[in-house]
């Protein structure tokens, strides 16, 4: 029975038109409500009860700090978002693909050629970082 490689794929959006609008817009509102916290903390909080009001005026300066940030960012806040994939290959033409750039025969030019074949697999997504580390030592090792 064969089993298929699986992997991951990390994408990285950012907003555009209206949710970019709509972000800026949010970014103006945190960044009132934060100034509101401060100026709060500043002059009812801190002088009546003293060092306990430091975290309200953390957290306005935070809020009114990442406000701003948000409604003068160029393109929004970028998020990242990773979805399990299978790749469609199975795991045993993986194995004899590794097997294949293991199997040559040693050469300074076939070192090389050994490398780009490795690499090719890793950046075609069909081995992991650590299966591309592990392989690349070993033919290093026969330098």
């Amino acid at each position: 029975m064969s089993t298929r490689r699986r992997g991951r794929i990390t994408v990285q959006s950012q907003p555009t038109g209206a949710a970019r609008g709509m972000q800026r817009l949010m970014g103006v509102v945190h960044a009132v409500f934060g100034l509101v916290f401060v100026i709060i903390a500043l002059t009812q909080l801190i002088p009546h009860i003293g060092l306990i009001g430091l975290p309200f005026l953390a957290a306005g300066a935070f809020f009114c700090i990442n406000g701003i940030r948000l409604a003068v960012s160029k393109n929004g806040m970028a998020h990242r978002v990773g979805y399990d994939v299978e790749t469609g290959i199975e795991q045993e033409t993986i194995v004899g693909l590794m097997d294949e750039v293991s199997d040559s025969e040693a050469g300074s030019g076939d070192v090389e050629q050994r490398m780009k074949q490795l690499r090719s697999l890793y950046d075609q997504r069909l081995i992991t970082p650590e299966e591309y580390e592990q392989k690349r030592q070993e033919i290093l090792k026969e330098l």
